[in-house]
């Protein structure tokens, strides 16, 4: 009877880590594939000449002008409140935090 206790009571162990580990798995995969996707669709932005790779002059152009659509204030050097639009994606709909959180 113990022996059946036993197996009774690894076999419902084992069923609940399985239970566990699979939604975390598959969440992992899901944010693994949806990262590749981002950085698939980063590459396709950044190669302008679309031969499949990005030289380093096409990487320096795409962030020069991602670096100058974030100086809203035109003074070559990005503040904290010119970062909140990439950080925050409702960020004009949003309420402004505290100087103090940036």
């Amino acid at each position: 009877m113990r022996l059946i206790r036993n197996a009774v009571a690894i076999a419902a162990a084992s069923f609940a880590v399985h239970v566990d580990l699979v939604p975390a798995l598959a969440f992992s995969r899901t944010t693994e594939s949806m990262a590749d996707a981002s950085v698939r669709r980063l590459l396709r932005q950044m190669d302008k000449d679309k031969n499949g790779t990005v030289s380093k002059g096409e990487f320096l152009r795409y962030f020069s002008e991602r670096f100058d659509q974030l100086d809203t204030n035109g003074d070559r050097r990005l503040a904290a409140d010119e970062l909140i639009p990439m950080l925050i994606p409702n960020a004009k709909k949003a309420k402004k935090p505290p100087p103090s959180e940036l």
